[in-house]
């Protein structure tokens, strides 16, 4: 039971520093078991829903145009002295999962369950 984790699909998580605000933010969060006592969940994945950016190039000729498609950022759960920003975004997304209601009855019921 101790490898026990559920994905966790998220919208709209909305990110903000100092007032300013930088988006919002979809995608899927592994919440996984962190004391089978108290059965609470820890962060260990999040997948960023986006798009990249790609150059096409026009039927064999110089033109090209940039053509949007679907794409994950993935970020797995960082060592504290990491200052990335792929580390602070993670931190900024894991601590709205937390403070999420819905985030902490879905857990309760798969355990539950399981």
């Amino acid at each position: 039971m101790n490898d026990f984790s559920v994905e966790y699909d998220f919208e709209d998580i909305e990110i903000e520093e100092d007032g300013v605000y930088f988006g919002s933010f979809w995608g899927t969060a592994e919440l996984a078991l962190n004391d089978p006592r108290d059965g609470d969940f820890y962060v260990k994945h999040i997948a960023i829903d986006g798009q990249k950016r790609e150059r096409q190039t026009l039927k064999g000729y110089s033109l090209s145009v940039m053509k949007r498609t679907d794409a994950a950022l993935l970020l797995p759960w960082p060592a504290k002295d990491n200052t990335s920003f792929k580390a602070r975004l993670f931190r900024k997304i894991e601590a709205a999962l937390y403070a999420s209601q819905d985030a902490r009855e879905r857990f309760a019921g798969e355990l539950e369950a399981a």
